[in-house]
């Protein structure tokens, strides 16, 4: 094993490169196929294409919310410029490329190249994001910004820290989780007065920054939309989502049927601002009446993240919204494999649960690896404000979703980032070194 997992550090530059071909073969050779989120977001980018407009526009004025508005825009002027899902499949495999690059960058500062090359490895395998570039969600765009928010982080230098800045301002107004960066950011900066016992002005740079990215952001959408929003406006229909009677602490749409809380007879006739009221309100209330319930769900919420991981697999194997988890409760419950995977051949159920599991198990062990490689860093005083920043980052980003709901798609820019853990031990683990030998 020790020497495979050398073998392959040292051949990197030619798994990368067969890793884009075979990415841009199947951009090439699959139907794309969107639903659920990826599925709105083409909606709403292809209606203001229709417009000719950003968004938000007018015609959004009326919609539940706003919802990844950096992220639409960037959508927008992609299919402006060739309109089909290939444009938007081909801009996931550039943003892939890219966080190969800033993953690499920064677990180099971090650790070292060798660890470098193992992290990217563990990237390229984690199958999830093949899956990920023939969608349509905001994970990838969102996962960039951040990972180039903490490398210019890194560099120290003042004008790398205000594009630090300006890039966890992109975050935000991509995804609320965002916040999570900029928070991690201001803690950094306490504890180093703390340590110090002086004020470091040098992080002043990065929340100039963030300031002058959303102070420029909201202004531009006031100019074509007329209300100042510089972010998604979804944070009250997720926290309703995680604070309801139905609520599991996963994804549940019942809370919006009729006669439950979250339900608006006359949708059509309230701005996304009064339905956001609306939500929050009804979630405060369900909270402030069923304290200790809503407390109670906040590790479930940890679990519908992070103990299965079909983010995207199901979509790439054509089987659309299917629920790996639903798929293996019914085959262990019930054994009814044509139940758990109905209207696909017997080879074909083989080849799924054979790739699914053999996904999850490495899965697990990522995850491990990612808290043991946690463990030792401390255990051995390794750690240090930057990786201190990413820590932080991923600790207030889950504390998010334990407030709202929990979806395993929420979880991938987290584990990303937390890549180079998982490598730091696999390296000491297998005693690999850190010298590359060419």
């Amino acid at each position: 094993m020790k020497k495979l997992i050398h073998l392959l550090t040292l051949k990197i530059k030619y798994i990368i490169i067969i890793y884009a071909a075979i990415q841009l073969v199947l951009i090439f050779t699959v139907n794309v196929d969107y639903n659920s989120d990826a599925l709105y977001y083409y909606n709403l980018a292809q209606k203001c294409v229709d417009q000719n407009e950003f968004y938000p526009a007018q015609q959004n004025f009326y919609d539940d919310y706003i919802v990844a508005p950096l992220y639409i825009n960037v959508l927008f002027l992609i299919l402006k410029i060739y309109n089909s899902t290939v444009a938007i499949s081909f801009l996931n495999l550039i943003l892939i490329l890219l966080q190969i690059f800033v993953l690499y960058k920064i677990t180099s500062k971090l650790f070292s190249e060798n660890t470098a090359r193992l992290t990217i490895l563990l990237y390229i395998l984690y199958l999830n994001t093949i899956g990920l570039m023939l969608q349509n969600y905001t994970e990838l765009f969102f996962l960039l910004l951040v990972s180039y928010s903490i490398y210019f982080f890194i560099l120290q230098k003042n004008i790398y820290l205000l594009l630090s800045g300006i890039l966890a301002g992109c975050a935000i107004a991509v995804r609320p989780v965002g916040w999570a960066l900029l928070l991690a950011f201001v803690m950094i900066h306490f504890i180093f007065i703390y340590k110090n016992k002086k004020i470091e002005f040098s992080f002043f740079y990065v929340y100039f920054g963030t300031i002058v990215f959303i102070i420029f952001f909201g202004s531009f959408t006031k100019l074509h939309f007329g209300n100042f929003e510089f972010t998604s406006t979804t944070g009250p229909i997720n926290l309703l989502l995680g604070a309801n009677d139905d609520a599991t602490g996963g994804f549940n749409s019942t809370v919006l049927e009729k006669g439950k809380a979250g339900h608006i007879e006359f949708t059509d006739s309230l701005t996304y601002l009064q339905k956001d009221e609306f939500y929050q309100q009804q979630a405060v209330n369900w909270i402030t009446e069923n304290p200790v319930r809503w407390l109670l769900l906040a590790p479930m919420k940890i679990i519908h993240t992070f103990a299965w991981d079909d983010i995207s697999l199901s979509s790439l194997l054509r089987m659309g919204s299917t629920n790996f988890a639903r798929v293996m409760k019914i085959i262990l419950l019930e054994f009814e494999f044509n139940k758990a995977l109905p209207n696909t051949s017997a080879s074909y159920k083989v080849v799924y649960l054979t790739l699914l599991i053999l996904h999850h198990i490495f899965y697990c062990f990522l995850l491990y690896s990612i808290l043991v490689g946690i463990y030792k860093l401390f255990k051995n005083k390794l750690y240090n404000e930057k990786t201190n920043l990413i820590l932080i980052f991923s600790a207030v980003a889950i504390i998010m979703i334990m407030i709202t709901v929990g979806t395993p798609r929420y979880k991938y820019p987290i584990f990303v980032v937390l890549l180079p853990f998982a490598a730091y031990y696999i390296q000491t683990k297998f005693n690999l070194g850190n010298k590359i030998i060419e």
